[in-house]
């Protein structure tokens, strides 16, 4: 991969970086009530939880997603980046553009997804 396509990833993957660092401080609860001094019922209550559940997971999601993010700017500072990690052969460009943070090849990745859903023998 030459230095302009780089250049170009890793400027992409560090504006992703700074967007999703920027982007919020994490869940929030609601209040126990809707700020008129009324007890919150069970179908707020349930709203409420399946909110706090939500924004969780999407907190988990964007963290982990950091540190892929991350994972991927050491990989283009030691000169790794485009390289599958089962192979060793090259990411392509595309495979790339569409997932900046792919480590493993298409083939390697499918390969991995397979053996994924194969029903495990007891």
């Amino acid at each position: 991969m030459d230095e302009n396509n780089l250049a170009d990833f890793r400027q992409h993957l560090e504006v992703r970086l700074r967007g999703l660092l920027s982007g919020g401080s994490g869940p929030v609860a609601k209040p126990a009530d809707d700020g008129t001094g009324d007890p919150m019922d069970s179908a707020d209550m349930a709203s409420r939880d399946c909110d706090q559940t939500l924004l969780y997971t999407i907190s988990n999601h964007n963290q982990k997603l950091v540190k892929e993010i991350q994972s991927a700017i050491k990989r283009i500072d030691k000169g790794e980046f485009g390289i599958c990690r089962f192979c060793s052969s090259s990411i392509g460009i595309a495979r790339l553009r569409a997932q900046p943070t792919a480590m493993l090849c298409i083939r390697c990745q499918e390969t991995l997804e397979n053996l994924k859903r194969r029903p495990s023998s007891s």
